[in-house]
């Protein structure tokens, strides 16, 4: 586990489950374990989708901001 909390997940167990980058997980906690499982279908309430009323004015605001910015956007599925 890294400082900020990210744990890997094993290339083979990736492949296996075809989760790829964006692929959404239900995390949850059973006792002691740690269970992630891919969701299947739309992405839970959480989510929101953001049209460009939304993500421009984001966008704007983080240009010149550096690398750790973009690519939270980017995480966040913000793109230009």
């Amino acid at each position: 586990m890294s400082v900020k909390g990210q744990v890997v997940i094993p290339k083979e167990i990736r492949e296996a489950l075809g989760i790829t980058a964006g692929t959404v997980l239900d995390v949850r906690l059973e006792g002691k374990r740690i269970i992630m499982e891919p969701v299947s279908g739309p992405p839970p309430e959480v989510f929101v989708e953001a049209g460009p009323e939304v993500t421009e004015p984001i966008l704007r605001e983080a240009k010149g901001t550096g690398d750790k910015v973009r690519r939270l956007l980017e995480d966040l599925g913000v793109r230009e």
